[in-house]
């Protein structure tokens, strides 16, 4: 007897689903109150903290309840609903605390309905935009068929990007489908994917009502278009390019209009407009000014503001664009793809032509760059755009284009650098007193009251509903901010000698130089933006770590 005892096999008593229920358990709790539940008390303005705690010790009060219990039939779902409790409490006094269209709502006859209205609303779509093409107005195809569905499709597209106030909509064909995106203030929001042939369907439309080839996909075209409907009336400008196996579409709403803004509004600081405008005065207006930052930070609309500013019917002033997007009254624009010419000959014909002022927008190539240094102090005002991610590297880029130093910068009068950031929706921002930690960090905190961060909310009729002007967002438009050099004769000696340091602590020292940090800080102390949308738009560099020398 003892020794089949002895030789027997131990037996597993637990039964091994059982702690994994338990795991699921706490799994689907935590992802619960970490992804929804925390976020949601921090939009609804609720004492977040304090209903952490709560959930924390119900979920530690249920596990002990789920493992001391001797019976888990029986305690296991008391544990369950000890972890549900404040989930529920929460629930009740977050309903009391928002609008009736904000509440959670459960039950299978709304989810029924939902589905069912869906259902029906598919079918049924009606058409909410009309396109008015380059040809005249696009015919809404006939219902049931697949040009319809497309058309909807198309539409459907357009729609949500006005409706959240986007600025760009970009679809990207590749075989395996058609991925959209649209932008709002400097954000994306991507869309509902299409399938491929899907997609390449509604590009084609788009194209099309351009007035562009369709198929052609891979030359880069060009159009317009207009819509109507329930949104603000909107011109649409199309730009496309391509190759065999990509295809990409970028629609613009209302481009002209956008960089078009008053010269007070783009967000220079006084003293940053006091020393541009100087270069207005006759005995000024020579050299260059360099004025650079990366895509879509608003360089074009801050050339086509400073341009503004010169009085078009006393002295000449003309452009030369890769792409012109507005017209400025009295100011002569030329498309640099109007003419079958390089952009440095053609760049060398509008300043052999004498004119006062010239806007040489996003120059891109050494042949150009020593065209424009050329003419010095004794030529034309040339404001010349360039794509930069900082001050420096704008500095540095023109003087390896221009290569000479001397020529690089003994004709140079300025250098404005830009980054786009959002601006503070003034209806929902939210007032806070600035800490002591931003002290330490050098900010001047001791001559600010307060700052503000982005809200979203506001309290109607003792309800927080979502802000009705910023549609929630807590942000409404962009503003710039400007980082600018203004160089004196000492300051071109350090920069003609290398010395980059050197000219900037110059430029510093005799108010000349404005960092991008400082303008970004007066634009958080005036309350239009907040500190964490500069650092998103301007991230810190992340130091390389230096590998240690290998031993011998």
């Amino acid at each position: 007897m003892s020794y089949f005892l002895s030789e027997a096999t131990p037996v597993i008593l637990i039964s091994p689903w059982k702690p994994i229920l338990v795991f699921m358990t706490f799994v689907a709790w935590a992802w619960l109150v970490s992804t929804h539940l925390e976020k949601d008390a921090i939009t609804a303005h609720l004492n977040s903290p304090a209903w952490n705690t709560a959930f924390a010790i119900s979920a530690g009060i249920g596990l002990i309840v789920m493992l001391v219990g001797n019976m888990f039939y029986i305690f296991y779902p008391i544990g369950v609903v000890v972890m549900l409790a404040p989930i529920l409490m929460y629930w009740k006094v977050r309903n009391e605390a928002v609008s009736e269209e904000h509440k959670f709502k459960i039950g299978t006859d709304g989810i029924k309905a939902a589905m069912e209205q869906r259902k029906v609303a598919k079918a049924h779509k009606q058409v909410s935009l009309h396109f008015d093409g380059s040809n005249g107005a696009i015919e809404v195809p006939e219902k049931e068929t697949p040009a319809y569905e497309v058309y909807i499709y198309a539409e459907e597209r357009i729609h949500e990007a006005l409706s959240n106030r986007a600025s760009r909509l970009e679809l990207y064909l590749t075989s395996k489908g058609c991925q959209s995106k649209y932008l709002v203030d400097g954000i994306a929001t991507k869309q509902e994917p299409m399938s491929a042939e899907v997609g390449a369907k509604v590009l084609a439309l788009y194209k099309e009502m351009s007035g562009a080839d369709p198929k052609d996909v891979r030359r880069k075209q060009s159009g317009t278009f207009d819509v109507t409907g329930d949104v603000p009336s909107t011109t649409v400008t199309l730009t496309s390019s391509g190759s065999s196996s990509e295809h990409l579409v970028r629609l613009d709403f209302n481009r002209a209009e956008s960089v078009m803004r008053d010269w007070a509004s783009i967000g220079m600081l006084p003293k940053q407009r006091e020393l541009l405008d100087q270069l207005k005065n006759e005995e000024m207006r020579h050299g260059v000014v360099l004025i650079g930052g990366a895509k879509q930070s608003g360089v074009t609309t801050t050339g086509y503001s400073i341009l503004s500013q010169h009085d078009a019917y006393l002295c000449n002033i003309v452009t030369l664009e890769q792409e012109v997007i507005g017209s400025l009254e009295g100011i002569t624009h030329n498309d640099v793809s109007s003419l079958d010419q390089p952009y440095s000959t053609q760049l060398q014909t509008i300043i052999r032509r004498d004119p006062e002022v010239i806007f040489a927008a996003d120059l891109n190539d050494a042949e150009s760059a020593k065209m424009a240094a050329k003419p010095g102090r004794e030529g034309p005002l040339i404001f010349v755009s360039m794509s930069s991610s900082s001050m420096s590297e704008l500095i540095s880029k023109w003087a390896a284009m221009v290569a000479d130093p001397r020529q690089a910068f003994d004709g140079l009068q300025a250098v404005v650098f830009q980054r786009l950031a959002r601006r503070l929706c003034e209806n929902c921002r939210v007032a806070y007193p600035p800490s002591e930690d931003l002290g330490k960090q050098g900010l001047p905190i001791d001559t600010v009251e307060h700052l503000y961060r982005k809200g979203g909310q506001v309290e109607h009729k003792n309800k927080v509903i979502e802000c009705p002007v910023c549609s929630g967002k807590g942000y409404l438009g962009q503003v710039g901010i400007f980082e600018t050099l203004f160089l004196d004769r000492d300051t071109k000696k350090h920069l003609i000698a290398g010395d980059l340091k050197g000219a900037l602590a110059h430029a510093k020292r005799n108010k000349r130089y404005i960092r991008l940090q400082e303008a970004a800080w007066s634009k958080v102390a005036e309350g239009e933006t907040t500190l964490e949308e500069f650092a998103r738009v301007n991230p810190k560099k992340k130091k390389s770590k230096k590998k240690a020398p290998a031993s011998k």
